[in-house]
């Protein structure tokens, strides 16, 4: 395409692959090349759908070149996630899993070592999947998806960026560029759970996250977060669990009572990884586990 600065290859079967140099070029090329182009930036997921002939797009705009997109960048406890970073960089980092421990919990189990250095934590996150480790990851910590487009820039609570299946708010042109994690204040306790038949790699039947902020007074929860992966058309939020635990102290019955409440929220369904009625029953017995392991309570009968 003409005035584009990165590269640009045609392939076989007519498909024509870009590969820009900056955020600004790639909405540029989206913007141009209309509906049928795709933007990727690991394309782990992508590369296989084609083949499959369940994605068939014109041309690809991939974000490798991007350099500007791969970075973690704390500040205090806060930190702001690159869309070009990927699942081996936040599984690397030592101040990950030292100050948010769900979401270092949740990057690591993506698929392999070998794809966790190629997926990206945006691609993840635009894939919209069900099952998107690192979107519960995110989740629970109150993420922003920071986006930029032709009309400029957008902040976007992370849970009101899944639409379906395959889908979010973004609109075409427009890229995510970060995500923003902000402070989860001292005294907090959070886990991710990825629930597999087996040991190895394997796509979650069930993926359980929760988080606990105790108040000054080491006992009131004064924030609580429940988010779940394959139990619904996207990666959620229960917040109707959630709000039976904040504003009372962290008792075995409330993180019960919490559990419960999301399992019945729950919209899970049978597939060949697992039947609705088994997710269900884990959602009830994980929440649990997630917070005892996290260390928000010592004993919590499951």
């Amino acid at each position: 395409m003409e005035g584009t600065q990165g590269i640009h290859s045609p392939r076989a079967g007519g498909l024509e692959y870009y590969r820009p140099r900056s955020v600004e070029e790639a909405i540029r090329l989206l913007t141009d090349l209309g509906e049928e182009a795709m933007l990727v930036g690991g394309a782990t997921d992508v590369w296989v759908e084609m083949r499959s002939g369940k994605l068939t797009p014109k041309a690809l705009v991939s974000l490798r070149g991007v350099g500007d997109l791969r970075y973690l960048e704390p500040e205090g406890s806060a930190l702001t996630i690159g869309a070009g970073t990927r699942h081996a960089d936040v599984e690397d980092s030592e101040w990950v899993a030292g100050n948010l421990p769900a979401l270092h919990q949740a990057c690591s189990g993506v698929g392999s070592r070998q794809i966790r250095n190629v997926a990206t934590v945006g691609g993840n996150l635009c894939n919209a999947a069900p099952c998107a480790d690192s979107a519960v990851g995110l989740l629970l910590y109150d993420a922003v998806a920071v986006t930029q487009g032709p009309a400029g820039s957008r902040e976007i609570p992370l849970k009101d960026f899944f639409v379906a299946p395959g889908l979010t708010v973004l609109e075409h042109g427009e890229i995510l560029a970060r995500v923003e994690v902000p402070d989860s204040g001292p005294r907090t306790y959070a886990g991710y759970w990825k629930h597999t038949r087996r040991r190895g790699i394997e796509l979650p039947m069930l993926g359980v996250g929760a988080r606990i902020t105790f108040s000054e007074d080491g006992e009131t929860v004064e924030k609580s977060r429940i988010a779940l992966g394959v139990a619904g058309p996207t990666p959620r939020r229960m917040e109707e669990a959630e709000a039976v635990m904040e504003g009372f102290p962290l008792t075995e019955e409330r993180v019960l009572e919490a559990a419960r409440m999301a399992a019945y929220q729950a919209e899970v369904r049978d597939s060949f990884r697992g039947k609705a009625w088994y997710r269900r029953e884990m959602i009830r017995v994980l929440i649990p586990r997630v917070l005892r392991h996290a260390g928000a309570l010592e004993e919590v009968a499951e």
